[in-house]
């Protein structure tokens, strides 16, 4: 049996969008977690084979989407947490200027190498040590050791930058 996307859609709607809200652990981004999960149905529907209802289909898709969905979010949540903390130890005892010292890390990245500006960014845009090795071919463990010291090095950096 066919199924349209468009059909699913105004049959399932409602029902997708409360199996959101009940899978979603920040509550406030259930529209968000909507958007993706109608996204991947419409990706996946051309891959149903029809062996099960389409409501079985769909609520695989809903349940697997949320999981990813809601590790992101925790791996991102933690992410700006360590980034905070470590923005802290940074931070120089009389700035109250936090745009400024924002300004101050952005200007000192550039002055990294080019293997060190993409560690660093891969770390500010949350992703895992375990995925940036991934993405660079390095082990977890020599990321974490890079980034630390990429830590030193803009710390240094920014203290140069300091009148």
């Amino acid at each position: 049996m066919h199924h349209s996307f468009e059909q699913i859609y105004q049959q399932q709607r409602h029902k997708i969008y409360r199996l959101c809200r009940i899978m979603i652990y920040d509550t406030s981004q259930v529209d968000d977690l909507f958007q993706e999960v109608l996204i991947n149905i419409w990706k996946s529907l051309p891959q149903f084979k029809g062996n099960s209802k389409v409501e079985t289909y769909i609520y695989r898709i809903i349940v697997n989407t949320s999981i990813t969905f809601n590790n992101r979010q925790k791996r991102l949540v933690k992410q700006q947490q360590h980034l905070q903390k470590d923005y802290q130890q940074y931070k120089h005892a009389d700035s109250t200027n936090q745009s400024t010292e924002l300004d101050q890390l952005m200007q000192a990245i550039p002055k990294l190498e080019p293997n060190e500006k993409a560690i660093i960014g891969c770390y500010l845009e949350g992703f895992s040590y375990k995925e940036i090795g991934a993405i660079l071919e390095l082990t977890t463990n020599h990321v974490g050791v890079k980034i630390s010291r990429i830590k030193t090095k803009l710390a240094k950096l920014i203290k140069k930058q300091r009148p």
